[in-house]
């Protein structure tokens, strides 16, 4: 997305706003992005603030049905009408006025792509699938153990129920220690 910015050029304050529809290029989206903008002249650059949504269809992270949610950002930006002298690696080129126009289309996409959810659910209640069996547990339960056992340690389990049913319980005072010592004075 170009702008053109020759009606706020000169003079330090001005503004204007922009409403569009652009196509998103990515794979998750689901309709436009839709751009409510704003640039500001600064006198040193073009000051661009505004809200970008789009629809996006994605996959639930617990039991990854689809689903289609709406991503909303916001951006605030500066672009510069003059590059830097010095050079300084945590400048961007891209935020440059080339002529009357500001580029915003990598601005844009990237604002849009960094805010995708890592991990999206459907809900926020929802139970996922099962890790042993790969059953939806929303449309009922399976089979399988306790998914809270770690099947590593299951051998060892049976080993302790093994030895606390061979053992016999431990002398102690209560059942009558042949160790007990009796201590005397001597007087």
């Amino acid at each position: 997305m170009r702008l053109n910015i020759s009606s706020i050029m000169g003079r330090k304050g001005a503004c204007l706003e922009v409403s569009k529809e652009l196509p998103a290029s990515f794979r998750e989206a689901a309709g436009p992005i839709v751009c409510n903008l704003k640039v500001t002249n600064t006198g040193d650059g073009y000051l661009v603030t505004g809200v970008l949504s789009v629809e996006a269809e994605l996959l639930c992270s617990r039991c990854l049905k689809p689903m289609q949610t709406t991503i909303e950002t916001s951006i605030a930006e500066e672009f510069s009408t003059h590059p830097l002298e010095e050079e300084d690696p945590l400048w961007d080129d891209d935020l440059l006025v080339e002529g009357h126009e500001i580029d915003l289309t990598s601005l844009i996409e990237e604002s849009v792509l960094v805010n995708i959810p890592m991990k999206p659910v459907c809900r926020e209640d929802c139970p996922g699938l099962c890790p042993g069996c790969g059953t939806l547990l929303s449309e009922g339960t399976c089979e399988c153990p306790d998914p809270n056992i770690d099947i590593r340690l299951a051998p060892l389990s049976k080993l302790l129920q093994q030895v606390s049913e061979t053992t016999t319980p431990e002398r102690r005072k209560d059942h009558g220690s042949s160790k007990e010592k009796t201590f005397k004075s001597k007087s």
